[in-house]
């Protein structure tokens, strides 16, 4: 595949015919005058994704930056922005409002892909790893799933959004999903890297048509040391350390000084982090 440039692996199609570009920026955790800088020099430096949420608490720094993009040659077509929905109790009647304010923050008239943030469903919480849920509310976000997925496609309707997708679902929740959907999701972002490959969740989003976007591709950097939990990344190489951090299985750290990753980098002519993002 490829972009304007012309090099191959520029970016995806996604189901819905647009192309969304193979590498981006991806802005939690960053925040103030260092957020709008770091979104100002992926831009200038040819990064042409910008991923967002409201709960990061940044999309106004986010929006400065792109505004002053917008004032050199970029366009706004020239841009692929993705922001996320983060479901609380009381939400299925704000949808359309909380991607309205991200626009305003942004200062942009429609993103090009909008995601459901967790399959979760609470009074509040963190936007990147929420609390651990009990089975009924579970139960009661899975009852809510179809209204909260109808008030997405409705986004996309209006024209806010041209592509809805999911973030950190797996391949059941997906099902789940796929019984009522009208419009089938476009991504579905998740946790992947070398210790947290999640092989069966992206073979199953291929069949479906559905681009699985890797987040955290590095690793999750404020993890604590701990015992581990099995994934689907297989055994890590002897001397490694483990980190437990509930949904994420390394920090960027060790997985950069594997072996295996340093090997491949090396037959590439690459560094190990420029691996293990593309």
């Amino acid at each position: 595949m490829k972009g304007k440039s012309g090099i191959p692996g520029d970016f995806f199609v996604l189901n819905t015919g647009a192309k969304i570009p193979a590498i981006g920026l991806g802005t939690w955790q960053s925040g103030g005058h260092l957020c709008v800088d770091a979104v100002k020099t992926a831009l200038s430096v040819g990064y042409r994704h910008i991923d967002c949420a409201h709960l990061y608490g940044n999309e106004i720094e986010v929006g400065e930056a792109l505004n002053e993009a917008f004032k050199g040659s970029l366009k706004r077509e020239d841009v692929f922005l993705t922001s996320k929905l983060y479901c609380t109790m009381n939400s299925l009647n704000k949808i359309e409002n909380y991607v309205r304010v991200s626009l305003k923050n942004l200062g942009v008239s429609y993103l090009d892909l909008y995601l459901m943030h967790w399959p979760e469903s609470s009074g509040f919480g963190d936007a990147t790893d929420p609390p651990l849920k009990s089975g009924s509310e579970h139960r009661q976000f899975l009852n809510r799933l179809k209204k909260v997925w109808k008030a997405m496609e409705g986004l996309v309707d209006s024209g806010l959004v041209r592509a809805i997708g999911v973030s950190n679902f797996s391949i059941n929740q997906i099902k789940e999903l796929l019984k009522f959907a009208k419009i089938i999701p476009a991504v579905n972002q998740v946790e992947l890297h070398p210790f947290w490959r999640q092989d069966e969740l992206v073979k199953f989003c291929q069949l479906k048509g559905i681009h699985v976007s890797a987040h955290t591709p590095l690793g999750v950097p404020t993890s604590s040391p701990g015992v581990s939990d099995s994934g689907s990344g297989g055994e890590d190489e002897p001397g490694t350390p483990r980190i437990s951090f509930r949904r994420s299985r390394s920090v960027h750290g060790p997985m950069l000084k594997l072996s295996v990753v340093g090997e491949i980098a090396d037959r590439h002519k690459k560094t190990p982090e420029q691996i293990c993002i593309l």
